[in-house]
């Protein structure tokens, strides 16, 4: 399991990014480790990316991750979550209306994913809707994580966060059209080739 020891040996300073998912605040000792890990990332200037990643079955009750997670989202620079893991933060309420929030007042990206609707981004005060590649799933699981590690590859390779999320769009596409989780993901080739003959709906 995560320790404090474990982060507290970590090169801030020359991360471009601590990601930080869901699942590592649900129980201790990575719940401890994961805030001592966003501490040390902010005292670093290092960007700190929360995937809210909530899965139910990980954590006590919805009010304890409702209170976990909201303290982790209000400490990061990009805050990703669908509409369910917002209404979690939100106390089940309106799940837009909490990311918008969060947007004015502690981060400067937010990503509202609504699934087959697409997404909302809150970009430093400006507002991104995005539709979704149409695509035949053969599975839904995966579409996360791919969606993540196109985002954050395309930030990392300094594209705006508008194209940013174009890839991570297209990487969750991808990523459901084959058999597998990990193993699916696409390579920088395949996100090209994809993104070259595919169109996004609007």
């Amino acid at each position: 399991a995560l320790t404090k020891d474990d982060v507290a040996a970590l090169d801030y300073q020359s991360a471009a990014a601590l990601i930080v998912t869901g699942t590592s605040l649900a129980i201790e000792p990575s719940r401890g480790a994961s805030f001592e890990a966003i501490k040390r990332a902010r005292a670093s200037s290092c960007p700190v990316i929360l995937d809210v990643d909530y899965r139910p079955y990980s954590w006590s009750s919805c009010d304890e991750a409702a209170k976990i997670c909201g303290e982790a989202a209000r400490q990061a620079d990009i805050l990703i979550g669908n509409d369910e893991e917002f209404a979690v933060l939100a106390g089940q309420d309106n799940g837009l209306s909490f990311a918008r929030a969060l947007a004015d007042e502690h981060s400067s990206i937010v990503v509202y994913k609504r699934g087959e609707k697409g997404l909302i981004a809150f970009v430093d005060g400006e507002t991104i809707e995005m539709g979704i590649y149409p695509v035949k799933a053969l599975k839904p699981t995966g579409a996360g994580d791919a969606f993540m590690g196109g985002f954050v590859t395309g930030l990392a390779q300094g594209l705006k966060p508008k194209d940013s999320l174009q890839r991570g769009a297209a990487s969750a596409a991808l990523v459901v059209t084959r058999v597998g989780c990990s193993p699916a993901n696409p390579n920088e080739e395949d996100l090209q080739n994809f993104m070259r003959f595919h169109h996004i709906n609007q």
